[in-house]
């Protein structure tokens, strides 16, 4: 109760109810715009894009050709059986190559080649694999441009909270020059005899209860700035000089619609993208088609051929120094075409008809939730406006009951108890009306940041 008593000297009188002509003043812009392109969480979201689009473009760069070189050397050997069609020798009983005949292979050979390959037709797998993913980085984007005005609006509360510390501090200033006026003049009526010393230790009790307060309110004033150094990134001494008056927050037009809202047009984006996704899924079912290309050096060298047990032969050892092939061409186009795959390209497109049925259900949640939510705060905008208007009127009839008060309490007609009730009277309607203001600031903003606008009526 002392506390409220001794408070009740910081407060003379109301700030009246100021029509804006802006949003939130001019000088918020640039700790907004720091606050947005330092902010950590909202640079991994654009990372994650960035991503996104270069693997789009991955998927893209599928239907430009492949050309590959390879090149080897090996040595092999082998054996086996051969069998190849009976030879007679004319006017003789000679027969050649008679039955199957063992044989032994062995030598080196040597391959260098270049190879293109291009794809002409993927039953649009692959266009339609670039535009999901496409599709996916708009909705990525829409998701950071959301997080934007997040930043933005707790960027602006957090400095309302540091102008009304500002303000109260101008409040405690004042009081402390009134406090001192008053411990003199109680002073000096002790001294002639017109006053009692529990009057001087009650005013004395309010100068330490404000020096308590004015460490309360320098304490909360450093968490603030610390708070905004960290979030902007700017310096202590560029904080320092923003200083704008609090001031009612009126909008000229109501927000009518949530259409603008970014994570509206990110479930709009992802619904295209699961849309290209299931047509993916139903191209795999169609035969891919592609083209290639081949030009290679072939050397087979030291290669020794032996053919076992020949009838009147014996073993035959044939034997060859070089066998090159240069250039051998291969043009052609082939076809490769999955028939059956066990059910999997079934159950992909079930899983991708799903996957659009589930993100179009949670589109329509969002879209009837935010709906409500933008009836709601301009209900509760509506509400602020008029309960501010009250505050303004109850301030102002206790200042009048201060004021009045005073004068009696001069005149000697009122105790300095009665005088303390009326001043805290004044304190509580005061500081009522401030936190109704902050409130109405709040509710104007959740307003703008319900229906998407909030960034465009900040920045523009």
């Amino acid at each position: 109760m002392i506390r409220k008593i001794t408070t009740a000297f910081f407060i003379l009188s109301c700030t009246p109810i100021v029509y804006a002509q802006r949003v939130v003043s001019e000088q918020l812009k640039v700790p907004i715009q720091q606050a947005i392109s330092s902010n950590r969480g909202l640079q991994g979201q654009y990372m994650e894009t960035e991503k996104v689009r270069i693997e789009a473009n991955m998927v893209k760069n599928k239907l430009l050709p492949s050309v590959s070189a390879a090149g080897f050397y090996s040595y092999f050997n082998t054996g086996g059986k051969l069998d190849i069609p009976t030879a007679n020798i004319p006017n003789t009983s000679i027969n050649l190559f008679e039955g199957a005949q063992d044989f032994r292979l062995q030598g080196q050979v040597g391959l260098l080649g270049v190879t293109a390959t291009q794809v002409i037709f993927s039953g649009l797998q692959i266009t339609n694999g670039q535009k999901a993913l496409q599709e996916k980085a708009k909705a990525q984007q829409y998701l950071a441009d959301a997080s934007k005005e997040t930043i933005a609006k707790d960027i602006i509360n957090t400095f309302d909270q540091l102008m009304l510390l500002k303000e109260v501090q101008k409040l405690i200033d004042d009081s402390e020059k009134r406090l001192e006026k008053e411990h003199l003049k109680v002073s000096k009526a002790i001294e002639n005899g017109l006053a009692i010393p529990y009057d001087r230790e009650k005013i004395k009790l309010a100068m330490l209860e404000l020096e308590a307060k004015k460490v309360e309110l320098n304490g909360s004033r450093e968490l603030i700035y610390q708070k905004l150094e960290q979030d902007t990134h700017l310096s202590l001494s560029e904080l320092k000089k923003i200083d704008y008056e609090l001031l009612e927050i009126l909008l000229s037009d109501y927000p009518e619609s949530i259409e603008n809202r970014n994570e509206l047009k990110a479930l709009d984006a992802s619904q295209k993208a699961y849309e290209y996704v299931y047509k993916k899924e139903k191209g795999s079912g169609l035969p891919q088609v592609f083209a290639f290309g081949s030009a290679s050096y072939s050397n087979v060298f030291n290669s020794k051929l032996t053919l076992q047990d020949l009838s009147l032969l014996g073993d035959v050892r044939l034997r060859s120094d070089q066998l090159q092939l240069f250039p051998t061409f291969l043009v052609g186009v082939g076809a490769k075409w999955e028939i059956f795959r066990g059910g999997e390209h079934k159950n992909k497109l079930r899983q991708a008809k799903l996957d659009i049925d589930i993100n179009q259900n949670k589109k329509d949640d969002v879209r009837e939730k935010l709906t409500l939510l933008l009836k709601k705060n301009r209900v509760e905008y509506n509400t602020s406006n008029q309960k501010l208007k009250v505050n303004d009127q109850q301030v102002q009839v206790a200042k009048n009951n201060f004021n009045l008060s005073l004068k009696q309490y001069h005149e000697g007609l009122i105790d300095v108890t009665e005088l303390l009730a009326t001043e805290n009277d004044y304190y509580k309607s005061t500081l009522g009306y401030f936190s109704q203001l902050l409130q109405q600031r709040k509710s104007a903003l959740e307003v703008l940041h319900t229906s998407g606008d909030l960034l465009d009526n900040i920045l523009k």
